[in-house]
């Protein structure tokens, strides 16, 4: 059997399956631009120079160790 280069469906299938397997792809791969680690994360990541807080348990506050 031969590859159908002149059928317009050999063609029109493979560009669907070359433009799922982009689809598909597409998220591992490394990207250049700045995002949090988690691509499905839609909460800012937390800055490196954050402020800690106290921490209660019933409005009273817990000693730290």
């Amino acid at each position: 059997m031969t590859i159908p280069w002149s059928d317009w469906q050999f063609w029109t299938a493979s560009l669907i399956a070359v433009f799922a397997l982009l689809f598909i792809v597409r998220p591992l791969l490394p990207s250049k631009r700045k995002s949090p680690k988690c691509p499905t994360c839609t909460a800012p990541q937390a800055k490196s120079g954050a402020v800690r807080t106290e921490l209660t348990v019933d409005g009273e506050r817990l000693a730290r160790r």
